[in-house]
């Protein structure tokens, strides 16, 4: 979901107010699953800024495990 999307998806969300009072969000399921996959896009992208030091550096000064010694370990 680009940038374009993502507003055109937060312009379709609707406010309403439960009998409680309490402010609930209306939309779209699809747009909500749109929603929820580029937040998770996001999320991984700053695990990986995060972390790429660290990936720079290489299997071994990062600490990696062998695939061969996790498949050893299944």
């Amino acid at each position: 979901m680009n940038d374009v999307a993502l507003s055109n998806v937060l312009g379709t969300v609707q406010f309403v107010e439960a009998p409680t009072g309490q402010r609930l969000v209306v939309m779209d399921a699809d747009d909500w699953i749109s929603l929820v996959e580029w937040l998770e896009e996001v999320e991984d992208r700053q695990i990986v800024r995060a972390n790429l030091a660290r990936l720079r550096a290489g299997p071994e000064a990062s600490g990696a495990v062998p695939l061969e010694t996790v498949l050893d370990e299944l």
